[in-house]
């Protein structure tokens, strides 16, 4: 955040991106390639590699966030 920020804006901005987070995070994909990139692969084969294991590693577990309310109201 940038100085200068109050930490109301702070907290708002943490819980706006970790509702962001928890939706993308949703996805199986994104998991895989998140997975892939922290095990930091070194080129292109290696990142297709461990990108095929974090698949299969993740094909069987099922993770879910609770998605905050959709505000009511225009």
């Amino acid at each position: 955040m940038a100085q200068g920020t109050s930490r109301m804006d702070e907290q708002a901005w943490v819980e706006r991106t970790a509702a962001e987070l928890a939706v993308t995070l949703a996805d199986p994909s994104v998991r895989a390639e998140l997975l892939t990139l922290l095990a930091g692969a070194k080129d292109e084969r290696e990142r297709q590699r461990r990108l095929e294991a974090a698949r299969r590693e993740l094909a069987g577990i099922e993770v879910t966030w609770p998605l905050p309310e959709e505000p009511e109201g225009p």
